[in-house]
């Protein structure tokens, strides 16, 4: 029995169907990444470049203040968050501190977080199997508005 012979037809589907192939993995990988974390961290994004500017000046007023804050995980299986804010001359009392915590693909949550030593304030957190996390800390004095400290920090979960 004689084999048939390859045509140029035949090329050509083997050709077209390995890059639909290619085409398609790509835009399932691409819809997947989007889908989990679209890239973003504000929805505003636009609005805040305009007001750039006033961004650089608040900072600029906040690293004369010499605050710092620090941030991390007590507990074991319930854990809270603490934050320790502090200042030349000593820790910060008396400030009302919440944070965001954005855990990537998984959403964000925002913790009120209470006083419960000199310059220690720490809330539950519920970290749904997250390692890694992005604190956005903001402090302000009670019944104010805007915040006189804010600081961003990266929390790894380390079992």
């Amino acid at each position: 029995m004689a084999a048939k012979p390859i045509r140029g037809i035949h090329v050509f589907w083997w050709i077209a169907s390995f890059f639909a192939l290619v085409i398609a993995a790509d835009t399932y990988f691409v819809v997947r990444a989007v889908g989990t974390f679209p890239g973003e961290q504000v929805k505003n994004s636009y609005v805040l470049g305009l007001d750039y500017n006033h961004q650089l000046a608040r900072r600029e007023a906040q690293l004369k203040l010499g605050w710092t804050a620090e941030a991390g995980l007590v507990g074991g299986e319930d854990p809270m968050l603490l934050v320790r804010l502090n200042s030349d001359a000593g820790p910060l009392t008396g400030l009302t501190v919440d944070v965001e915590m954005i855990l990537p693909g998984r959403g964000a949550q925002t913790l009120l977080l209470t006083e419960h030593a000199p310059g220690e304030y720490s809330g539950a957190v519920v970290l749904n199997g997250a390692r890694r996390a992005e604190l956005e800390i903001s402090a302000r004095k009670p019944g104010a508005t805007t915040p006189v400290f804010e600081a961003t920090k990266v929390l790894e979960v380390v079992s």
